[in-house]
């Protein structure tokens, strides 16, 4: 495990930040891009939750570019995060890509965290 002050693996901080721009993307299209069917199995709290979780993904890989010193609390926020929206998109119709992007950038960001 990573301790707070020790550098990141150039491999594993890549790969964590490309999960979070792709996490970013996913939940921006599926909640401008919604299907109807997919729009009536959801509420609203549960759109806010993707509009969220797009946006702490790209704080996160923002963070992670620029070296903050933050970066692992932002990961560790952005993978609670990415968890509960990944939770919300299960099992819902048209929200596959979604779950997936959320469960991949949870992961990512748990073990930068």
């Amino acid at each position: 495990m990573l301790t707070r002050n020790q550098p990141l693996p150039e491999g594993e901080a890549d790969s964590c930040r490309e999960a979070c721009w792709y996490c970013h993307e996913v939940c921006r299209k599926t909640a401008f891009d919604m299907s109807p069917a997919a729009a009536q199995e959801m509420n609203l709290d549960d759109v806010r939750v993707l509009f969220e979780c797009a946006e702490l993904c790209q704080l996160s890989a923002n963070w992670q570019l620029s070296g903050s010193p933050y970066r692992r609390q932002i990961c560790a926020v952005c993978a609670q995060v990415c968890r509960e929206c990944e939770r919300r998109c299960a099992g819902k119709i048209d929200m596959e890509e979604c779950e997936y992007a959320c469960r991949r950038c949870a992961e990512s960001c748990e073990a930068m965290a």
